[in-house]
């Protein structure tokens, strides 16, 4: 096999190793929400490895009044006078210049300090929400990943540098305050002292000791809160363990589900892993703002609430399926993550690639009937391979120096390919061999950190496959292959692989590696092979493997003329691969919608997930062409009517979970092409006022699409249910209708308004702006609404939310003018932060632009002809 390069882990934007930090002493007093200011008294205990004259610590948004140093050395303990405090805060660091020399020993550091509160979803931050008396509530609480630990107390904000923690917060005396661990202690204090700007009593709650963790994954949190509470089945360290979801009050009815899942996780992973779940509770919070769906700190899990909550009478069925996996995905990481964590943030896929495939393991032993690992490659795998085809991809495992760059690699990259590639390794070795390694892999680095290949190594050793060798490829370098596949004789074939980069063939310096193709032994160490072959031939079954095969004509159209034995994973991945080939110029553009025309009675809902995904992206690419576009939507509507009439005529009581989610989603799509009986059925569901949950959002997407339908009343009414929400999903569901906007004379103005406004809140932009940016009537004037508006998105929203706001936004804007527009504006600005998304979208627009341009008379000729 090729040799690639490993990135070089131990070269980055690290503290000094004089010293390591072994335990921390943080209690935050003085919380303000008023004023958005706390102050702090963090003890940090060191041990000093080689001598020195100063500590140097992460901090960001703090300031200092004063530090006292002790040293113990042998049996001596010695105040050591600090003499002076210095920050830096482009390096977010402070320096404490000691007045001699500190030996080998111990080295105990007392800071006193100010923070401040922040409110961009960061670091220690406020939420907040609103009674129904119509009063602002306030929640306090964290999120630290990736390095922002640093911004509520000075510590060594590193992965590899891990600590135990003693976590004490004084808070007024009617609210909750929660940590990784349980309450160890909570003292009312003295009743003259009242809370800042609150004159209420206050108590100080100090929280166990955790056990040796990583500064990202310490956090508290401070509220009125409502909970639900059960126990394991399982005893841990001789009882049943306490799981509980916490809410804002009047809300831990939707928490019902979730605990069931959290409680199952709890007792699954613990017995396939072998270890036993290391706390003594888990807590699930639903927090009002929150950025991502979740986050795994350890003990006391955080979350979106539509990712935690989910009601039984209310709820659109998908956020069942969502939150089921959101949870499980989060208590993986109890093991794969903070139990041992990856060493630097270039091996962050070990955390999230890992969750990734057990939180699917999860789901799919909860619920078989749901088809998890079926939905995980529409979903996942194939969502995997668009964006690594891309020029400007990047490895699994890569490198990264500055807190800066984090947040650019939690990606699809990091977390589905990753997932991907260990659904291909467990799949080829067996899941329960898989489990066995991970399960030393676990017991060997407990409570430790490791890097990607001490987790192979134990694969390798239980499964006597040299899976650290096979696997190098796939983690290390940029891409995957493609498999190209020929008939050279009776009974033979002639495959081949190369690197797949969308829209062209890789030149020879971009095409020097070889990857191991599972189930294709033939190519795992040369680039092409001739193999015995029956009279069908479908490679990657069930599309297990992280590659695209390409087949020449007569190959593909007997896979299609036997459509009827393949799995649904085998049809996903042959619609994507066609869409791939057809893209890069290997299979005419007809050739996908022949394929789409054999699958019009298909009953799998993930199949239909990536037809309508692929159908979608070819209207995307001609959405100025408004002959093809057209024939592209007559097509859909030939395409989808049949399949969503059958299903709609069922009564819903009888409908499986899958065919309700299908049900859905060929109700949004026939609707939104203009369907006459879809819009029928709308009107009347609207009307009528009885329409349930899992039809809101296919009914006010086809209402708004239509621009006979897309009337003030409608529009009036799901503006609604963004700004006063009647269930937990409504504002999510409500923002992707509003994206449908046909009427935008009439009503865009109002749209746009809504960002910056009270009523959306930064978390939900990219519900709005998705759906905005997928309509043809409103992508190019959002992009200059984008344009006009950018200053205040880039300093009024966090810079995370930016980078995932581009990289969604940018590869559906193909046109050869937006392109030249959008280069030339972005030429000047500082892309610090999401330098990558930008530079990925201008590659998928090229690409898409290079389609286009070859195929649109096969598109529109093959439409001609088929078109009734």
């Amino acid at each position: 096999m090729s040799a690639i390069s490993f990135p070089d882990n131990s070269v980055h934007e690290s503290l000094p190793s004089s010293i390591t930090p072994l335990h921390y002493k943080v209690h935050l007093f003085d919380l303000d929400v008023k004023k958005n200011t706390f102050n702090g008294l963090t003890t940090i205990q060191f041990a000093v490895n080689s001598a020195t004259t100063s500590v140097i610590l992460h901090q960001k948004f703090l300031n200092f009044q004063s530090a006292k140093a002790v040293s113990h050395v042998t049996k001596t303990n010695a105040e050591v006078p600090v003499n002076q405090i210095t920050k830096n805060d482009e390096k977010e660091t402070v320096e404490f210049k000691l007045e001699s020399p500190v030996s080998k020993g111990q080295l105990d550091l007392e800071i006193r300090y100010s923070g401040k509160i922040r409110t961009d979803m960061t670091g220690f931050y406020t939420s907040h929400y609103e009674t129904e008396k119509g009063d602002t509530e306030y929640i306090l609480v964290t999120q630290f990943e990736s390095a922002d630990a640093r911004s509520a107390f000075p510590c060594y904000d590193e992965p590899n540098r891990k600590a135990t923690f003693d976590i004490s917060l004084t808070v007024e005396k009617d609210v909750t305050a929660l940590s990784n661990m349980p309450v160890l202690s909570s003292k009312t204090l003295d009743s003259g002292k009242k809370g800042p700007g609150f004159d209420r009593p206050l108590k100080c709650v100090t929280f166990e000791t955790t056990p040796k963790m990583s500064t990202y994954l310490v956090a508290w949190s401070v509220g009125k809160f409502d909970y639900v509470e059960t126990h394991t089945k399982n005893s841990y360290r001789g009882k049943p363990l306490p799981v509980r979801v916490y809410t804002i009050p009047g809300q831990s009815k939707t928490g019902q589900f979730a605990l069931s899942v959290a409680r199952k996780d709890v007792d699954y992973l613990s017995k396939i892993f072998d270890v036993e779940y290391p706390l003594p509770k888990l807590d699930l919070l639903a927090v009002p703002q929150f950025g991502a769906n979740a986050m795994e700190n350890w003990g006391m899990v955080t979350f979106r609430a539509t990712a935690l909550l989910y009601d039984e009478d209310k709820s659109d069925v998908s956020y069942q399926q969502n939150v089921a996996y959101v949870v499980s995905h989060e208590i993986a990481h109890s093991w794969f993550g903070n139990y041992v964590t990856m060493n630097w943030w270039s091996d962050l896929w070990l955390n999230e690639s890992f969750a990734t495939f057990v939180g699917s393991l999860c789901v799919e032993d909860m619920h078989p009937e749901w088809k998890t690992f079926t939905d995980f490659v529409t979903n996942g795998v194939e969502v995997a391979l668009d964006l690594d085809s891309l020029e400007n991809s990047h490895p699994i495992e890569v490198r990264v120096n500055t807190a800066a760059e984090i947040d650019q690699i939690f990606d699809h990259i990091s977390y589905l390919k990753g997932g991907s590639i260990i659904r291909m390794v467990a799949s080829t070795v067996g899941v329960d061999v898989f489990l066995k390694g991970v399960s030393n892999y676990l017991k060997k680095h407990s409570f430790g950190n490791a890097k990607s290949d001490d987790l192979w190594d134990e694969v390798a050793a239980v499964s006597g496959k040299d899976i650290t060798k096979l696997i190098a490829p796939w983690i290390r370098a940029v891409g995957y292959p493609y498999v190209s596949v020929e008939n050279t004789s009776e009974h033979k074939i002639k495959v081949a692989q190369h690197r797949f980069i969308l829209g062209r063939e890789a030149t020879a310096d971009e095409d020097k590696v070889l990857w191991w193709i599972p189930n294709i032994s033939a190519l795992t160490d040369v680039r092409t092979a001739t193999i015995a072959a029956d009279n069908f031939v479908k490679l990657n079954k069930d599309t297990v493997g992280f590659y695209r095969v390409f087949y020449e004509e007569s190959l593909f159209d007997n896979i299609v003329a036997n459509l009827s034995g393949l799995s649904a994973e085998d049809k996903i991945g042959l619609v994507a691969d066609t869409a791939a080939a057809a893209q890069t110029g290997y299979l005419k553009t007809s050739a996908l919608l022949k394929l789409f025309e054999a699958l019009k009675d298909e009953e799998d809902v993930n199949v239909w997930i990536e037809i309508i995904k692929r159908l979608d992206t070819l209207k995307l690419i001609f959405f100025s062409d408004a002959e093809v576009l057209e024939k592209l939507n007559n097509f859909s509507r030939k395409l989808f009517k049949s399949k969503f009439s059958q299903l709609f005529a069922e009564p819903t009581e009888k409908l499986t979970f899958p065919q309700s989610k299908l049900r859905s989603l060929l109700f949004s799509e026939s609707g939104s092409v203009g369907v006459p009986e879809t819009i029928a059925a709308a009107q009347k569901l609207f009307h009528e006022g009885s329409i349930e949950p899992s039809l809101r959002l296919p009914v006010f997407q086809t209402l708004l699409a239509n621009k006979e339908t897309c009337t003030r009343e409608v529009f009036d009414y799901v503006l609604n249910e963004v700004k006063h929400p009647s269930s937990i999903d409504s504002t999510e569901i409500a923002l992707k209708a509003l994206g449908s906007i046909s009427n935008t004379d009439l009503f865009l103005d109002d749209i746009l308004g809504l960002y910056f406004s009270k009523y959306v809140l930064e978390m939900d932009y990219m519900f709005l702006t998705i759906a905005l940016v997928k309509n043809p009537n409103t992508k190019a004037k959002f992009w200059k609404f984008f344009e006009g508006n950018y200053p205040r998105f880039r300093s009024d929203v966090a810079m995370w939310t930016l980078d995932r706001l581009i990289k969604n936004l940018l590869p559906r804007l193909v046109s050869r003018e937006l392109a030249i527009e959008i280069q030339s504006f972005f030429a000047d600005k500082d892309t610090t932060g999401y330098t990558k998304g930008l530079h990925q979208g201008l590659d998928s627009i090229k690409s898409s632009l290079i389609w286009t341009q070859g195929s649109r008379s096969d598109v529109l000729g093959w439409l001609s002809a088929n078109e009734q």
